[in-house]
């Protein structure tokens, strides 16, 4: 009994370290832990860019610019408590500036930003506060003319079976009160889901969900080893095209919309090449105005084949080497055309501001 224990004990403790650490060869370890109900993939067929997002975050909220070039606008966004109350902080009180310096020819969208996982598990484990949750966010839609509800669940929890159920509970109670009001639901699921086998049924979230949202970002973390924002085609190797092969098993590409995450991590590197500390995200246009202009002497500016991303190395005055990764608009237009060929038609930006 007593070795049953430690073995029990140490498998979870390497699954935790694996599933939070976001490095390492942890495709065979983790892939697998939950499997959705899998859809036999249709033949891609070949579609032309037709749909175009961009968030809009509170803090960054623009009074007179030109959405010309973007078909739907999302407000970035409101946050609930523990009992499904929305909170009145600053993404709340931005809501009417949005809505004020928006068009309303434009599509619009309430993103509910639910970022702490301990708040997440109170609520999916409380029908009163959900009930409570999506009667807010339906009246707010309502009320601004708002097309409908973007979900923004994000869980930092291995991804046990009931976690998953309750998800899946959660966004299914969610879609049906939003379609009874005729509002729509889209839900974020993070670009690295089946690699890291995140806790969300994806062909259930699909199916119940008007449009997917693939943050196709972030690959590799802030607090881990040094890589790619997400890297393209890495050749057996876990990579963007991977990712839309797998999204698309379980959800058709009309229903699909790719995020880019329009920014870098700039990682301070010690004498063994790891990471000194967390990296520094960057905007993209700092990058463009700020870094590459000043890169000279040892600085090395490159594209990283398997990504598609800018690559830039550099000392900085103390001494120490660093290295940064980091989506422009000629990355993007490589992954956009393999998104047409797959079918997929709609991409979206992360975030006003970031570029």
């Amino acid at each position: 009994m007593k070795r049953i224990i430690i073995v029990t004990g140490l498998v979870l403790a390497v699954s935790i370290w694996f599933y939070f650490s976001g490095v390492g060869e942890q495709e065979q370890i983790t892939r697998q832990i939950i499997s959705p109900t899998v859809i036999t993939p249709k033949k891609p067929v070949p579609s032309d860019i037709s749909q175009t997002m961009v968030f809009i975050p509170y803090w960054n909220i623009p009074s007179e610019e030109d959405f010309s070039g973007y078909d739907t606008l999302i407000y970035f966004g409101v946050t609930p408590d523990n009992e499904g109350a929305l909170k009145k902080d600053t993404g709340f009180s931005g809501l009417e500036t949005f809505v004020t310096h928006t068009s309303p020819t434009k599509k619009r969208y309430l993103t509910v930003r639910m970022l702490d996982t301990a708040t997440n598990i109170d609520i999916l484990e409380n029908q009163s506060a959900q009930a409570s949750l999506i009667e807010k966010l339906s009246e707010l839609s309502v009320q601004h003319h708002l097309e409908g509800v973007v979900l923004d669940l994000e869980m930092s929890v291995i991804p046990f079976s009931d976690t998953q159920k309750d998800i899946s509970h959660f966004v299914t109670r969610m879609a049906d009160q939003l379609h009874k009001r005729n509002l729509e639901l889209m839900v974020t699921i993070y670009g690295d889901t089946f690699y890291r086998s995140r806790p969300y049924d994806v062909s259930l979230l699909g199916d119940k969900a008007d449009r997917i949202l693939i943050m196709a970002y972030d690959f590799h973390k802030s607090r881990g080893e040094p890589g790619p924002n997400f890297p393209f085609d890495r050749k057996g190797e876990y990579d963007f095209k991977q990712m839309v092969q797998d999204f698309s098993q379980h959800v058709d590409a009309e229903k699909l919309t790719v995020v880019f995450g329009m920014y870098g991590y700039d990682w301070t590197l010690g004498e063994q090449g790891l990471p000194l500390k967390t990296a520094n995200a960057i905007p993209l246009h700092e990058i463009e105005s700020d870094i590459i202009p000043g890169c000279t002497g040892d600085c090395i500016i490159s594209t990283d084949k398997a990504s598609q991303e800018t690559k830039v190395t550099y000392s900085d005055p103390e001494g120490y080497d660093h290295v940064m990764w980091f989506e422009n608009e000629a990355s993007v237009e490589v992954k956009k055309e393999y998104l047409e060929e797959q079918g997929i038609g709609s991409i979206g930006y992360w975030v006003w501001g970031y570029f």
